[in-house]
């Protein structure tokens, strides 16, 4: 990572009071309460990795358990407004992962909650009136001003904005003063955690590691999604909460299918951790780019490198494949994250990377409805994770639309992310080597303690 490539206008120099001695701390606490190299973390304590899946597991539940009568609300709500002229909005766009999650050239997306940019415009906003609805997981003074003149407003609980699960002074002060609940006439519960994250280290007591964002907002915003083209398909004679049940019934499923795989994935970031401290490797994470408005110096335009990249409660080695394609070297990590099996550009960046010498991996569906023939990703790679979402669009049927709705593939594979650097970081951690990651700018002391840590990161590389 260079200096000058930072999307949170990284400032050098002196921090606050404080957070140098807690930095220092937090590597003397790594040291001190490490264990063996090759210890069974799993099999003694529960591990990064098993903190992770166990979270999103919980999660999942607690949309589906809490939640379907608010989806079946809001959507039906929505087909009522927009069967009596009004527009439907869509600005679940806060959050890296969420960012360009629903592009519109996602298979299985079906547009009936049209995707703003990453930053909806003030024109946007002007254009919506009395009748008309906004889904969002974001707080705009523009939509409050919408909200007044009469547009309906759902909001999602989203960790980057003060809601009833944050704690006074738990986000910067800019982002205390309203909330989620004051600025929306419905609310659906993500069940995200108000700080992100899912795994706690000892190393790193001050805030939480690996985010869970992308995850909750996207398991709610493709559960709506199915609900309201369910409604739309079948002129609203259909249920609203059958399709939004069966999605997450679904998504559990699958992440469950994912979590008979947590030995491989041990076995994978125990290498990473080998490769790091005996190769300097750096880690390089690839996607092809989406349909969507870049964003940041990544500018890369995918939902898994951006998710990954400078992220809070992602860790700081992570950088984009697309960046240091033409210099690669032979102690390098690249990570490609497929919601595809068979994408050219994936295909031939992993193709790159082993000719370079690089170390490989990839999440990513095995097949295409079931067919593996020709080029596929997970053939080209050292190691690579089924994805277990190999359908070509969506997962869920509705009349009226000739493709599924609703994919799993992005969801599926950013747990499988998430699970591998929980682990790796675990790894490191027992031989007494925390990575450094990212605390979020929006939580209170977060640019102060990642202006302190970085200069650290840079020195180290890891």
């Amino acid at each position: 990572m260079s200096d000058n490539v930072s999307r949170r206008s990284f400032i050098g120099g002196a921090a606050s009071l404080g957070i140098s001695a807690i930095a220092a701390s937090h590597a003397s606490s790594a040291h001190a309460m490490s264990k063996s190299p090759g210890e069974d973390s799993c099999a003694t304590e529960k591990c990064f990795m098993d903190q992770y899946y166990d979270g999103i597991l919980e999660i999942t539940r607690g949309i589906r358990d809490t939640q379907i009568g608010n989806i079946s609300a809001a959507m039906e709500k929505a087909y009522e407004l927009q069967r009596n002229g009004g527009s439907i909005s869509s600005q679940v766009t806060y959050g890296h992962y969420s960012m360009f999650a629903g592009s519109p050239d996602r298979p299985g997306q079906p547009g009936v909650l049209p995707q703003s940019g990453v930053n909806p415009t003030k024109e946007e906003f002007d254009a919506m009136g009395k009748g008309d609805f906004l889904f969002t997981n974001r707080i705009d003074t523009g939509a409050i001003e919408a909200r007044k003149r009469g547009t309906y407003v759902v909001g999602i609980t989203n960790n980057y904005n003060k809601f009833y699960k944050t704690p006074p002074n738990g986000l910067s002060p800019n982002k205390m003063k309203i909330s989620t609940e004051e600025t929306s006439d419905l609310v659906i519960d993500s069940q995200v955690p108000w700080d992100n994250g899912l795994v706690y280290s000892p190393a790193i007591p001050s805030f939480k590691l690996c985010p869970s964002s992308g995850i909750t907002q996207f398991l709610v915003y493709w559960a709506c999604t199915a609900s309201l083209a369910n409604l739309i398909g079948t002129k609203g004679r259909g249920s609203s909460t059958e399709p939004a049940e069966k999605y997450l019934d679904m998504a559990y499923d699958r992440f469950q299918m994912i979590g008979t795989d947590r030995a491989k994935i041990d076995i994978v970031a125990e290498k990473w951790a080998d490769r790091v401290l005996e190769d300097k490797a750096r880690l390089l994470v690839h996607g092809h780019r989406q349909d969507v408005e870049i964003y940041g110096p990544t500018a890369t335009g995918n939902m898994f490198v951006n998710d990954a990249c400078i992220c809070s409660s992602s860790t700081m080695i992570a950088e984009p494949y697309e960046l240091k394609a033409n210099e690669l070297r032979p102690s390098d990590i690249v990570l490609i994250g497929a919601f595809t099996s068979d994408n050219r550009n994936e295909i031939e960046a992993a193709r790159n990377a082993r000719k370079a010498g690089a170390y490989t991996a990839a999440f990513c569906p095995f097949s295409t409805d079931g067919d593996a023939s020709g080029d596929r990703l997970y053939k080209e790679v050292d190691d690579a994770f089924n994805s277990y979402s190999d359908e070509s669009a969506g997962v869920i049927g509705v009349d009226g639309f000739d493709e599924k709705v609703s994919p799993l593939s992005g969801l599926t594979g950013n747990l499988i992310h998430w699970m591998l650097t929980a682990q790796w970081t675990d790894h490191m951690y027992r031989r007494g080597e925390m990575p450094y990651f990212w605390q979020g700018y929006h939580e209170n002391g977060g640019q102060e303690y990642d202006n302190e840590v970085h200069p650290k990161f840079l020195k180290r590389g890891y």
